[in-house]
């Protein structure tokens, strides 16, 4: 999933020093030139990982109207720290020993706000897409963030009032769209199952980019967008839907395991994970109503568990 929360300061502001050596160096007295502001540059940076991090925390809780509503106003205030931060690192003196310490670096820390912004924006998204569950308080939270260049614009359309219910033609259309998207859906867990390495990853990226087109092509009508059924055709798509979400979990399975593959993270599965991302946003935009109940914080959570004891039994 592409990153679209940028710090303007990210590059900078991460030092090589694990957290526990950035806090032994926060107690030292300065001692030199440039001292004093590399610890304030270091502190600032601590700051913006702590702050990512609870942006992250609070929006992965929010699976309802009124977590939503009871979370707009810590956003708010999250997202105006996040913004201060993003200033005062973009605005802070690069001193020579900070500049050579950040050269080239891709150390833990700067994964670990990678990581960070990049479940954030996930999160963001998903909840964009559940209409922030009907919440007006975090719509509008949501709106200044955009408007402040913290997330992408394209999510606006997310956020606009769903409408009045499908009418019955409408209805009858998405109910026919929803029964067809079984067939890719049996296709995708059928080529992810077979992933067993590098070489079963590569042969399955082909028919991953030939579904992808398959997943396009049943996008929901732009009329349509994320209007609601009526209540009393909504019994009719639960059952259109119920044949389809254990395949959607048993995809989600698939992806976790695939994650914890040896090697996942080398440049050999590169080509299969942006295949996999395509089919990941692709499926997003047309399982509109079970996508974000499957693929749920857990989900993230798991994935980042897989990949994370990966990486650790690789060393």
């Amino acid at each position: 999933m592409k990153k679209f929360l940028c710090i303007a300061g990210l590059s900078l502001a991460l030092g090589s020093m694990s957290p526990a050596q950035s806090e032994a160096v926060y107690e030292e007295e300065p001692d030199g030139p440039g001292e004093e502001e590399n610890q304030h540059f270091r502190i600032l940076s601590e700051e913006l990982l702590k702050t990512s991090s609870e942006m992250w925390f609070l929006l992965s809780s929010i699976s309802s109207r009124s977590d939503a509503d009871s979370a707009s106003t810590r956003f708010l205030e999250l997202l105006t720290r996040t913004f201060e931060l993003d200033n005062q690192l973009s605005n802070a003196p690069i001193i020579p020993s900070v500049e050579a310490e950040c050269a080239g670096m891709m150390d833990g820390m700067q994964l670990r706000i990678l990581e960070i912004l990049d479940e954030t924006h996930s999160e963001f998204v998903s909840l964009c897409r559940a209409n922030c569950y009907g919440s007006n308080r975090l719509k509008k939270a949501f709106l200044k963030a955009i408007s402040l260049g913290m997330f992408a614009e394209e999510n606006l359309d997310f956020l606009q009032d769903a409408g009045s219910p499908l009418n019955d033609t409408e209805t009858a259309q998405e109910l026919a769209r929803m029964q067809r998207l079984a067939e890719p859906d049996r296709a995708v867990l059928n080529v992810l199952i077979s992933v067993k390495n590098e070489r079963s990853a590569a042969e399955a990226v082909p028919e991953l980019f030939r579904l992808c087109q398959h997943f396009e092509a049943l996008f929901p009508n732009e009329q349509i967008g994320r209007r609601e059924f009526s209540p009393h055709a909504q019994e009719q798509a639960n059952s259109v839907l119920e044949p389809i979400e254990p395949i959607l979990w048993g995809i989600r399975s698939e992806i976790v395991r695939i994650a914890g593959l040896p090697g996942y993270e080398a440049e050999n599965y590169d080509r299969f994970s942006e295949a996999l991302d395509t089919i990941f946003e692709n499926m997003g935009a047309t399982h509109r109503m079970l996508f974000n109940s499957v693929f749920d914080a857990s989900f993230r959570a798991d994935l980042d568990s897989a990949m994370h004891e990966n990486a650790f039994s690789s060393q």
